[in-house]
C-alpha cells in the first residue's frame, strides 16, 4: 500500500509538471525550429546555399556563418528572387517576405509577425507589461546585439501572429481574423459556416485557411 501511495504521489507530480512546462512553453521569434539548409534563388539566376531561419520580429531572413548568426543585408535582400527552406517559399513582395501557401486563381500567402512585451517586473520585481512591435523596445533589443539571439532576455516575451495577403480578381486583401475573411467572401457566408461546422478553421494553422478558401473557390 505504501509503494502504491508513493508511486501514485510521483504519477501526479510528474502530471503536474508536464502540463505546466506545456503551458508554459515559450514563443519563438523564429518561424522554423531550427536554422536548416536552404537556397537562395537570385535574380540574376545564380543560387547560394545557407543555413536559414525567418525571424518574425524583425521581419528578415538570419543564416548562421561560422557559428553566428547574420542578418540578411538590404542589398542582398534586393538581389533575391525566391528562398527555398524547409520545403518552403519565400518571395519579396511589397518590401516584405512572404511565404507562399497557394497558387491558381487566388494566390494566398503569409506574412510571419510577432509582437514584442516587454515586462519590467522581470528585472525590478515591479511594474508592469508594455506591447509594442517597433520603437525604443525593439530598438535597444537590435543595439545591444540580441535582435538575432536565439533566445531572448526574460523582460521580453514573444507574441507571434500570422497575416494573409490573398489576391482575389486582381485585388490584395490582408487579413489575421476568420471575420476579416469573410468580409471577402460576402456572397458565400452560408457556405462558409456549413464548412466550419465539419471542419475546423483557425487562423494560426495556415492549413486549415487553404482548405477552406479552397473549397470557397471551388
Amino acid at each position: 500500500m505504501k509503494i502504491n501511495h508513493i508511486l501514485k504521489y510521483t504519477l501526479i507530480v510528474f502530471v503536474f509538471n508536464l502540463g505546466f512546462s506545456q503551458n508554459n512553453k515559450k514563443e519563438s521569434h523564429y518561424v522554423l525550429p531550427d536554422f536548416v539548409e536552404g537556397r537562395i534563388l537570385m535574380k540574376d539566376g545564380t543560387e547560394l546555399t545557407r543555413a536559414l531561419n525567418y525571424n518574425s520580429l524583425s521581419e528578415n531572413f538570419a543564416f548562421k556563418d561560422d557559428g553566428k548568426i547574420l542578418a540578411m543585408s538590404e542589398s542582398d535582400i534586393s538581389r533575391i528572387d525566391t528562398i527555398y527552406v524547409a520545403n518552403r517559399k519565400f518571395f519579396r513582395k511589397d518590401n516584405v517576405f512572404l511565404e507562399l501557401l497557394k497558387t491558381s486563381s487566388t494566390p494566398l500567402y503569409l506574412e510571419h509577425k510577432c509582437n514584442l512585451e516587454s515586462s519590467t517586473a522581470a528585472s525590478g520585481g515591479y511594474g508592469g507589461t508594455s506591447q509594442t512591435t517597433s520603437g525604443r523596445t525593439v530598438t535597444s533589443i537590435e543595439n545591444r546585439g540580441n535582435f538575432y539571439e536565439i533566445d531572448l532576455p526574460e523582460i521580453y516575451k514573444i507574441k507571434p501572429y500570422k497575416q494573409y495577403w490573398i489576391i482575389k480578381e486582381g485585388t490584395t486583401t490582408i487579413f489575421k481574423t476568420l471575420g476579416q475573411l469573410k468580409k471577402l467572401y460576402q456572397d458565400k457566408k452560408k457556405q462558409i459556416k456549413i464548412y466550419r461546422k465539419t471542419n475546423k478553421v483557425d487562423v494560426k494553422t495556415p492549413s486549415s485557411v487553404v482548405k477552406l478558401i479552397e473549397h470557397l473557390e471551388a
